[in-house]
């Protein structure tokens, strides 16, 4: 959904409030699709421009994680890349592994953002304060998301979320300079 002028204060203070961005792999990291070879690996393919921004998220003392269905080696080595917080793979019950992440690390709800795509993914996006979805997210989580994004997965959906939060919050102005800096 597009954010209209008479919400975008509404939504702006939401972003404000959050110290924790989770997502799923499959269809928010990636684009979906999962590569299997004969001998048993699996193959994803991540975005360049999600490992930035989660470079500038983590620069700025904000938490982020992964809650997704499947396991993945592919996952793992990039969650470690890119200091994530939390990762639980495998999981059948995500709304379960966010109540124990948030009980854990005091989180409130409005404290949260989850980017997801699919049907799986709603016991995470309808407890936070907001859920995203990226461009080409599954029709039927449509009504539940607090925002459509413009970008899909595995092409900058998480970037999107990491700019619109940091720009809420008005840190993204100092971290592009940090870059520039080479800091």
């Amino acid at each position: 959904m597009t954010v209209s002028c008479k919400d975008h204060d509404a939504f702006k203070l939401s972003c404000q409030k959050i110290r924790m961005l989770l997502f799923d792999c499959d269809g928010v990291m990636t684009d979906g699709h999962v590569v299997l070879g004969n001998n048993g690996t699996e193959l994803k393919f991540f975005s360049a421009s999600d490992g930035i921004g989660l470079k500038m998220w983590n620069k700025s003392g904000l938490l982020s994680g992964s809650i997704t269905g499947r396991a993945s080696e592919g996952l793992e080595r990039r969650a470690k890349e890119l200091k994530f917080d939390e990762l639980h793979q495998g999981v059948q019950r995500k709304g379960d592994v966010l109540a124990e992440i948030m009980q854990r690390r005091g989180l409130k709800p409005e404290e949260v953002a989850y980017i997801g795509d699919d049907l799986n993914d709603l016991p995470v996006g309808t407890r936070v304060g907001l859920f995203f979805v990226p461009a080409n997210h599954h029709p039927s989580v449509r009504p539940y998301a607090d925002y459509v994004l413009t970008a899909g997965g595995g092409h900058g959906a998480v970037r999107e979320v990491i700019d619109l939060i940091l720009t809420s919050k008005g840190l993204l102005e100092n971290l592009i300079k940090g870059f520039i800096n080479q800091e």
